[in-house]
């Protein structure tokens, strides 16, 4: 065994197998190279500690061995050891030392038991595991004074707990001294160098990547409901090294769930590659100013920090029923007015505090004029993948209530946005508190829920007791029959449950279970019915 040539090449030379000579080839075999010297041996070291399984036996009968083991009398056993006998022959481990063995032999154990081999060979218990060492300097002076050994055996022992192989492992702990002579200027050379190559090496470890546009700064001003805005980022790592980004919320982030991600986070970028990602704004529920941070995280990296400001135009959307203008009536026609100018003034005008706002009665009124309302079609998928809802969204900023070249299911759809844009729904939170929050048990029956539904109308205000009937006699209207359900169902999946679902978010949001909202909004078309 052989180790590389003097300490005049790198670090890296100590630790990988290299020529004496540099450009070379290693020799097969550099003990027998012409530069031999200058490979360094087992030998050529100042301490040497050699342990493993050495393999040697006991020169004793197998019964007598055993019986000196029964006994506790290994002194006798010690004289037979190979191992021993040899090196007092000097015929191996030349100026090796071991001190005395005071542990039973350490081979050959049955495996998980304290009973030496009982199989068909029954192998004769051995001292196999050893330890050896050997020192240059066999002693060494402190101060020049006290002489000491160099190595000193603290303990020599086996561990006997330790079952799960057919050997005792050995173990042992010496003191040993070392001489040494530091040249401080040479230790400080070697330690900046070393300090250089790892922060070098740390450095390029280290993810980094470069944003555009820079600084990031996302800024939708004047975002309307539905609109859904996007921020283009381009993410190129100009590192040394892979990394892994993926953006997450601050802690102060209460908008992250509006945003979306094309592609999905997390980003995978390999060195010199960059990644293009979409970022868009969903403006549809709970709108309102926002002023945020999100994160582009770099694992094992450096965070960038990305500003959100968003301005908004809500429109009719996210207002409550009172934050609208007040509703009007002309007695002498006997019907809402709808434009913007209303003239309140005139006499036959009057301002109808219990009627919903507006821009509700229109978009109701024209629905229950229209025979075409089918719901099951309006929530079929490929209906609602169809729906371009901007041009009836932008009628009602406009104040514009003239539906005739809409469709059926946009003027629905926009309605029922409208609802789910309510900053409190239409069933107030505190009303399903009260009536649905400790009663999943007693409300499991048709006929409670029925009660319930009787309640909750009761609690309602005026304002929106009056636009819930006229939610219901709409839904009542255009409700689907029991085989137009078992149709709809089996040509294009769950239809129907969607069509509850949809309905009852408008009028619950997602304050409630789903299995209570469906309950909910089939008891109250039961009680309409009833009416």
């Amino acid at each position: 065994m052989a180790f590389t040539d003097g300490p005049i090449y790198s670090l890296k030379d100590y630790i990988w197998y290299t020529p004496a000579i540099v450009g070379g080839s290693a020799p097969a075999n550099p003990q027998d190279s012409s530069n031999s010297s200058q490979w360094w041996k087992i030998s050529d070291h100042d301490i040497i500690f050699w342990l493993g399984d050495m393999n040697y036996r006991i020169s004793q009968p197998n019964d007598q061995v055993r019986k000196a083991i029964n006994e506790v009398s290994i002194a006798t056993l010690q004289k037979k050891d190979q191992l021993r006998c040899e090196m007092e022959l000097d015929r191996v481990f030349s100026g090796y030392f071991e001190p005395s063995i005071d542990f039973l032999p350490t081979y050959k154990f049955d495996i998980n038991t304290d009973n030496y081999d009982t199989s068909e060979k029954s192998r004769t218990p051995s001292w196999t595991d050893r330890i050896l060492y050997r020192s240059k300097r066999p002693t060494v002076f402190i101060n020049n004074q006290i002489e000491l050994d160099t190595i000193q055996t603290i303990k020599y022992s086996s561990i006997n707990n330790i079952k799960f192989s057919d050997h005792r492992p050995v173990s042992g702990l010496y003191l040993v001294a070392i001489k040494y002579q530091c040249d401080e200027k040479r230790s400080n050379r070697i330690r900046e160098e070393l300090i250089r190559e790892f922060d070098r090496a740390e450095n390029e470890s280290i993810p980094t990547i470069e944003v555009h546009p820079r600084p990031p700064q996302i800024i939708f001003n004047n975002v309307r409901y539905l609109d859904k805005p996007t921020y283009p980022l381009t993410i190129k790592n100009i590192g040394e090294c892979s990394c892994t980004c993926t953006i997450v919320p601050s802690s102060i982030s209460s908008s992250f769930h509006c945003l979306t991600f094309t592609p999905n986070t997390p980003y995978a970028i390999n060195v010199k590659q960059q990644q293009h990602v979409n970022i868009g704004f969903n403006a549809k529920t709970n709108l309102r100013q926002i002023s945020d941070i999100i994160i582009l995280h770099v694992e094992k990296g450096a965070d960038t920090f990305i500003t959100l400001d968003v301005t908004l135009d809500k429109g009719p959307f996210c207002l409550s029923l009172d934050d609208h203008p007040i509703t009007l009536y002309n007695n002498e026609t006997k019907k809402y007015i709808y434009s913007n100018d209303r003239k309140p003034d005139s006499e036959h005008i009057v301002e109808m505090i219990n009627d919903p706002p507006i821009v509700y009665i229109s978009l109701i009124d024209c629905l229950r004029e229209r025979n075409d309302v089918d719901l099951l079609n309006i929530f079929n998928s490929d209906t609602q993948d169809s729906l371009d809802l901007i041009p009836i969204r932008d009628k009602l900023y406009e104040n514009n209530y003239d539906f005739t070249n809409n469709s059926t299911g946009e003027i629905l759809m926009i309605f029922l946005y409208l609802l789910q844009s309510l900053p409190q729904p239409l069933i107030s939170y505190e009303i399903q508190d009260k009536i649905f929050l400790n009663a999943k048990e007693t409300l499991s029956r048709p006929e409670d829920m029925a009660k319930a539904v009787s309640i909750i109308i009761e609690r309602l205000k005026a304002k929106e007791r009056n636009l819930f009937f006229r939610f219901l006699l709409l839904v009542q209207k255009s409700w689907p029959t029991k085989d137009q359900i078992e149709k709809a169902n089996q040509e294009s999946g769950d239809t129907f449950n969607i069509c509850i679902d949809i309905l009852a978010l408008s009028i619950l949001h997602e304050h409630l279970d789903r299995n209570q909202r469906h309950a909910f909004i089939l008891a109250c078309l039961n009680e309409e019915k009833k009416n």
